[in-house]
């Protein structure tokens, strides 16, 4: 009897999950074909549908999996910089300008710290991944810290493309996390939209705005200039860094680029010298056997002389 469509999809998104999970954990470059075994290994105890759903896992992107080793090696520090950003919002909702400029420093270092810290759990992971990556995983991180939603697509540790917050706006997640993934719901103040990406409403229907309520706004103002200002600020670092990499990884190329042609052209020298060389060996042995035809025709010679004189 076949068990009702419900129950199987359930247990197909369960199973799906785990071996998802299980997957994005794996050196980089082991994921195709560890993938295609999984899939193949479900077809042959007849779950097709499991099967054809891991078969349609993607690689991740390298920055994607790097957050991935982060979840899975060092979560205690993707969980700090989470902190963080509860932190940053407190400090929004108390209107708090020190302490958001400082916690805005703080995020910015930490974030730069952890994204470093990526490099190691991939090495230990078993696959080196260049730093170019970096600003990749900085910016889900920093994604992570602006949307709830986000955070929880970062630390299901099945990412399969970077994150990016742009503005008030939600955390673009469509296609993000590989396997079942719900976003958790926004707080919501009646309208279904979550309240703190949302202008404060006014005070009551029908009073005007006091003294107070305007020196709240524009302190609210003033607090997300002040983090717009670090944001700006940290992504213009994080471009700077990018482009000397760039520069540096162009000029190591280049480099590689010469010697590679020079090797080749000292095997090529090498092989000409060594076929001029084994010419010469063959003349040398050439030339010692005709001397010692010469000197065995002198050797005659002398005999037959000496036999004239005797």
């Amino acid at each position: 009897m076949a068990g009702h469509p419900d129950v199987e999809e359930g247990r197909v998104a369960v199973d799906l999950t785990d071996q998802a999970a299980e997957l994005y954990a794996l050196p980089l470059d082991e994921f195709i074909g560890a993938r295609n075994a999984a899939a193949k290994e479900a077809a042959q105890h007849g779950d097709k549908d499991l099967a054809a759903a891991v078969r349609k896992l993607p690689k991740p992107a390298s920055a994607a999996w790097l957050v991935n080793m982060l979840v899975t090696r060092r979560r205690d520090e993707v969980e700090q910089v989470l902190e963080l950003g509860a932190s940053l919002k407190e400090a929004q909702a108390s209107l708090d300008r020190a302490q958001l400029h400082a916690l805005g420093q703080q995020r910015q270092r930490l974030l730069t710290a952890v994204a470093h810290q990526s490099l190691d759990a991939a090495a230990e992971a078993g696959h080196e991944v260049g730093p170019a990556a970096l600003p990749g995983v900085e910016q889900t991180l920093r994604a992570a810290l602006a949307d709830p939603a986000a955070a929880a697509a970062v630390l299901t540790g099945r990412l399969v493309r970077t994150l990016e917050a742009t503005g008030w706006e939600a955390v673009d997640l469509e296609d993000a996390v590989a396997g079942p993934f719900t976003p958790p719901a926004p707080d919501d103040d009646g309208d279904g939209s979550p309240s703190e990406k949302r202008p404060s409403a006014p005070q009551s229907a029908g009073r005007k705005p006091s003294a107070a309520d305007r020196q709240k706004a524009q302190a609210r103002l003033d607090a997300a200039r002040d983090a717009l200002t670090d944001a700006q600020e940290a992504a213009a670092t994080t471009e700077r860094a990018a482009r000397r990499l760039s520069v540096r990884r162009d000029g190591l190329v280049a480099s590689v680029e010469d010697l590679e042609e020079r090797l080749d052209a000292l095997r090529r020298e090498l092989a000409d010298l060594e076929a001029e060389t084994a010419r010469r060996e063959a003349e040398r042995l050439a030339a010692e056997r005709s001397v010692e035809e010469a000197e065995r025709i002198e050797r005659g010679a002398r005999a037959a002389l000496e036999e004239l004189s005797a």
